[in-house]
C-alpha cells in the first residue's frame, strides 16, 4: 500500500507540475471566477459603447452581475437548486461535450419554463477504498437530494430539500421561504438552512466544514432561524440569527442552543477576500457550552500571468473557542483550522486539485493534531455529469496515517 500511495501521488503532482507549463490557453478559472471571464453565461456580451446599455447596466442599485454563489443558485448562500444562470454555467461552460439530445432537451425546457414552480435534484454515488479496511470496497450513495421552488411573485419564494440522511432515512434539510430580488440584490429568508460561514464546499469532510458544524450531511448543520444579506455589485454581506433545529423537550433542563453568524467580503475578478464570524450560546443544548469562531476566506487567480490564468487558489483559515463553564469554573479549548487548495484547469471538462488541510483541535498545547493532503482529477464529461478521482493522506498524531482512493460520480439537473 505504501508503494500504491507514493506513486499515486507522485505521478499526480507529476501530472499537475507538466500540465502547467506554457501551452496554448483554452480554458478559464474553475466556478466563480470562471464566471469572470463568461459575461455570456447570465447575458449578452457587455457593449459599453452604446449609451443604452450603459444606462440600464450602470444602476448599481439594480445590477445583477455579481460573483457571488447566488447568480448560479435560487439560495442567495450557495448549493441547492440551479438558476438559469447555473443551468448554463453547468451544461455550456464546464462540460468537455456540451451536446444535450432533442428529447432530453424538450423535456428540460418544460421544467425551466415554468416560472412558478422549478425542480432540480443532485445524486452523488461514492466509492471508497480504505487502507487496513476489513470491508474494501465500499459504495454508498453521498447525496440523493430533490429541490422544489416555488414563485409567488415578483419578490416571494418557497424553497425546499428533500434527501437520504445516513442510514437511508429521508429527511427535510433545508426549508425556507424568501423575499428576494431587491435593490442591490438584497434579500430575507426565513425557516431552515445551513447558516453563513466561509466557503461552502460541496465536500463536507473538509476539516473547515466538520470542526465548526457545518456537514452537510449530518443533521446538525441545520439550523432554524433568519438570514438577512444584500450583494451590491462586488461586495457582499450577510447576518443570520438562528436556534439549533433540534430543541429540547418541554420540562426538560437542558436550554435551546441559540446562535448568530455572518460574512462580509468581495468577489472581484482576480481576488476574493470574506470575514466570518460564528457564535453558539448553549452548544449542544448544554447551557455549560459556548462557541466562538472566525476566520478569513477567499480565492486567488493570477489572470494577467499567461498559462497560470487557469489556476485559482482557494484558502480559508478559522479559529475556534469552545468555552465550558462547570461549576463557577471557566476552561478553554483554542482550535486552529487550515483550508489549502489549487486547482488547475487544463482543459474544457478538465481539472486537477492538490488540496492541504490542518486542524489543531488544541492550538496551545499542539496534542492531537491532524493532516490531510489530497490529490485528484475533476471531469465534467457531458452536461449533468462530475466524476471526482481523489487520493487522500491523512495523518493525525498517535494514530496511524490513513490512505483512501476515493471516486465521485456525480448527477444533477
Amino acid at each position: 500500500m505504501m508503494r500504491f500511495r507514493n506513486c499515486a501521488f507522485l505521478y499526480i503532482c507529476s501530472l499537475f507540475i507538466a500540465l502547467s507549463l506554457p501551452k496554448v490557453a483554452v480554458a478559464t478559472p474553475l466556478f466563480s471566477m470562471q464566471a469572470a471571464e463568461k459575461c455570456d453565461t447570465c447575458h449578452e456580451m457587455p457593449d459599453r459603447s452604446n449609451p443604452k446599455w450603459v444606462e440600464e447596466n450602470y444602476k448599481i442599485s439594480e445590477r445583477k452581475c455579481r460573483l457571488s454563489c447566488g447568480v448560479c443558485h435560487v439560495n442567495p448562500s450557495g448549493g441547492m437548486l440551479r438558476s438559469d444562470s447555473g443551468f448554463a454555467y453547468g451544461t455550456k461552460t464546464l462540460p468537455w461535450k456540451t451536446d444535450i439530445p432533442e428529447n432530453v432537451e424538450a423535456g428540460l425546457k418544460v421544467i425551466k419554463d415554468n416560472r412558478f414552480l422549478t425542480i432540480g435534484g443532485d445524486f452523488r454515488f461514492l466509492f471508497l477504498s480504505r487502507e487496513g479496511s476489513d470491508t474494501n470496497p465500499v459504495f454508498f450513495p453521498m447525496q440523493s437530494d430533490l429541490y422544489a421552488n416555488a414563485n409567488l411573485g415578483n419578490h416571494i419564494a418557497f424553497l425546499t430539500q428533500i434527501g437520504l440522511e445516513r442510514g437511508g432515512n429521508s429527511a427535510v434539510r433545508e426549508v425556507f421561504g424568501m423575499l428576494k430580488d431587491f435593490p442591490f440584490n438584497s434579500y430575507l429568508k426565513v425557516g431552515k438552512f445551513v447558516p453563513p460561514y466561509g466557503l461552502r464546499l460541496d465536500d463536507h469532510t473538509a476539516f473547515i466544514r466538520t470542526e465548526l458544524g457545518f456537514d452537510q450531511s449530518l443533521s446538525g448543520a441545520y439550523v432554524s432561524g433568519y438570514e438577512v444579506g444584500a450583494e451590491p455589485e462586488l461586495l457582499y454581506g450577510r447576518f443570520s440569527q438562528f436556534n439549533s433545529d433540534v430543541t429540547p423537550a418541554v420540562g426538560t433542563t437542558e436550554k435551546a442552543a441559540r446562535g448568530v453568524s455572518g460574512e462580509v467580503g468581495w468577489r472581484g475578478l482576480w481576488l476574493h477576500l470574506g470575514a466570518s464570524y460564528l457564535h453558539w450560546d448553549n452548544l449542544d443544548n448544554d447551557s455549560s457550552k459556548d462557541r466562538t469562531a472566525y476566520g478569513v476566506s477567499g480565492a486567488f487567480r493570477p489572470k494577467w500571468i499567461p498559462y497560470l490564468d487557469r489556476l485559482t487558489y482557494l484558502f480559508e483559515r478559522d479559529f475556534r473557542r469552545d468555552g465550558v463553564d462547570d461549576g463557577g469554573s471557566s476552561t478553554n479549548e483554542d482550535a486552529d483550522i487550515t483550508f489549502n487548495e489549487l486547482d488547475y484547469r487544463i482543459a474544457k471538462g478538465l481539472n486537477l486539485k492538490l488540496r492541504y488541510e490542518t486542524y489543531e483541535p488544541d492550538h496551545i498545547s499542539g496534542e492531537n493534531d491532524q493532516k490531510r493532503y489530497v490529490a485528484g482529477v475533476d471531469l465534467y464529461p457531458y452536461p449533468f455529469t462530475e466524476v471526482n478521482i481523489q487520493y487522500r493522506n491523512k495523518k493525525e498524531e498517535h494514530e496511524d496515517t490513513i490512505d483512501e482512493l476515493l471516486v465521485v460520480a456525480h448527477i444533477w439537473f
